[in-house]
């Protein structure tokens, strides 16, 4: 025998059309792929029929809430108590909701970020026995009181508008006043007051909260306005004490200037005069006291007639 003729025999016989048939009935037919077009088939045959047989979950008592079943994080005190009623009263929500509601939560966290009371939404979760929703929310703090013809408005330190039906009138009290301002309040609560001098007379209430009684502050008064548009770098704030004196404070907080002393070095020198005069009119006052400069501090007399300009002492 040849070298071809064994190449030959080894060959491999030419597959036939009714051979290459045999091998795919013999790999469809096997028992898995039959058992899982099967299943395919019952699916897409009996899954709608099943479907609308199966209760809807959706209105069981066990999961649906309603308003009360709304827990959120404790609010501060100056927040009202019924804030979160308010907080859906305003957007119209539905009395019932259902835990199985994909975009709820979603929905959940859109209702309360559209509150003028709310900083941030943290996160909201669903939980269920009992079902109830847990939101972690961060509340705004009011910080002062925009002294207007119209009346007061409270803003906090960023300069958001917040309800001033919140406050009595008592509370106010509590608050910096910021007057001066020429500019008209927003249309909405919960939106920034788009005016530099309330955003940076706000930011000094902020900074002076915990010292404001203290130094027995009575406003923050805003520069007055020579163009229609005032940059927050050039406006230069003051405060008016309970005595009657005048302190020049500068800058507002977070503007950056060569020469602008930071707020601790403001209200440390504050404190000191305080410490050494016992009040910002000892002991012929009331003064303009400039706290402004780097080397010293100086003061001159208000006096009775503004015609008047006596000399600034330095001390």
């Amino acid at each position: 025998m040849t070298d071809k003729d064994k190449l030959d025999k080894k060959s491999p016989k030419p597959e036939t059309p009714q051979r290459r048939w045999v091998r795919v009935v013999r790999a469809v037919f096997r028992p898995k792929p039959l058992m899982t077009a099967a299943l395919l088939v019952c699916a897409v045959i009996f899954w709608p029929m099943l479907q609308a047989n199966l209760p809807d979950l959706t209105q069981n008592p066990e999961y649906r809430v309603t308003v009360a079943d709304i827990e959120v994080n404790e609010p501060p005190h100056w927040v009202p108590h019924e804030f979160v009623e308010d907080a859906v009263e305003r957007v119209g929500f539905p009395e019932e909701m259902s835990l199985l509601d994909e975009s709820l939560t979603l929905e959940i966290a859109k209702l309360f970020a559209r509150h003028p009371w709310v900083a941030e939404v943290k996160e909201v979760r669903k939980a269920s026995f009992p079902a109830r929703l847990v939101v972690t929310l961060d509340y705004r703090r009011p910080v002062a009181m925009i002294e207007k013809r119209t009346g007061l408005y409270p803003v906090d330190a960023s300069g958001v508008l917040l309800p001033k039906e919140d406050f009595s009138l008592s509370a106010t009290a509590d608050y910096p006043a910021i007057t001066g301002v020429r500019s008209t309040p927003p249309s909405l609560q919960g939106e920034v007051w788009d005016d530099p001098l309330v955003q940076g007379a706000a930011r000094i209430a902020a900074a002076l909260r915990t010292d404001w009684q203290t130094l027995d502050l009575r406003s923050i008064r805003v520069p007055p306005r020579t163009t229609e548009e005032i940059k927050l770098q050039d406006a230069q704030f003051s405060l008016l004490t309970s005595s009657g004196s005048t302190i020049l404070w500068g800058r507002a907080p977070g503007v950056k200037h060569e020469k602008e002393l930071t707020v601790t070095q403001k209200i440390d020198r504050m404190k000191t005069y305080l410490a050494d005069y016992g009040s910002f009119d000892a002991p012929a006052g009331p003064y303009e006291i400039d706290i402004r400069q780097w080397q010293q501090i100086s003061r001159k007399q208000i006096p009775a007639s503004h015609d008047a300009q006596l000399p600034k002492e330095k001390f």
